[in-house]
């Protein structure tokens, strides 16, 4: 029996969800081989201040980004946030894929991040080792239908962090789902959990709409947390959707074919 099957081609499930990004954070997809992921992320501010401040419009942060697959399974990415003049850059590698065999797709991503803010850290907390933060993700995902949920286990080390005036590390669970509403819409939900008791009022809970219009896919966002990077998200996270102070944003995410020989 096992011999018929593996002389079989064996179908893989490609895309789970619609983008590389569930809603703010990673999702299990990854860019095609030979394929360039540009990224242009808007978060405005805190809709709560009203039309005083436009419902955030003054107070907006912005990433741009750029991932590409190498192969089917290994994707390379970077990027610079306005917060905190932050730069990113991630690896991400598909170790299995969903198909008739297997029940699910496991994707690794580990992730490091690097504030280039001048004349504000402390001197003795300065040097780049000092603001240097990492991350390690394991996504197992699977799609049912027209369903697609995701479970993210992870562990983060976040460098010194101004504002606690310390560095921290803690394991961190993330959950997500998305539902395909049509052949170009997709509804997504996302939850991020860190088990640092110091971060507990730090734990983003987010809404997204894929809308894919060919070449291009567009997310739009509502979120209590403004930030677009790993680190950012677990540990800066300002909003609380209790008292309605939440972020509208969008993510733009432009494909391009660069292949290499």
């Amino acid at each position: 029996m096992f011999s018929n099957i593996s002389a079989q081609e064996v179908e893989n499930v490609e895309n789970i969800f619609k983008g590389t990004r569930l809603v703010n954070a990673q999702s299990a997809n990854l860019a095609e081989q030979g394929e360039m992921l540009l990224l242009i992320q808007h978060r405005f501010g805190d809709i709560s201040n009203g039309l005083y401040e436009l419902f955030g419009l003054d107070q907006a942060s912005m990433r741009i980004g750029f991932e590409y697959g190498f192969t089917k399974n290994i994707n390379l990415g970077f990027g610079r946030s306005t917060f905190f003049k932050t730069y990113d850059a991630f690896g991400k590698i598909r170790l299995m894929q969903q198909n008739e065999i297997f029940p699910f797709t496991i994707v690794v991503v580990a992730e490091g991040s690097v504030p280039t803010l001048r004349n504000y850290f402390p001197s003795h907390t300065n040097k780049f080792s000092d603001k240097l933060s990492s991350s390690a993700q394991i996504h197992l995902a699977k799609i049912i239908g027209n369903f697609g949920f995701q479970l993210s286990p992870g562990y983060l080390n976040t460098g010194y962090l101004p504002f606690r005036e310390e560095k921290f590390s803690t394991y961190t669970l993330g959950f997500g789902g998305s539902a395909k509403l049509s052949k170009k819409v997709s509804l997504n939900i996302e939850y991020l959990h860190n088990f640092n008791n110091v971060l507990s009022n730090t734990r983003p809970l987010s809404l997204g709409i894929d809308l894919d219009t060919g070449g291009h896919l567009f997310q739009l966002i509502i979120s209590n947390s403004q930030r677009m990077f790993n680190q950012a998200l677990l540990t800066e996270t300002a909003g609380e959707w209790s008292k309605g102070n939440l972020f509208f944003g969008f993510n733009l995410i432009r494909e391009f074919k660069l292949e290499y020989y």
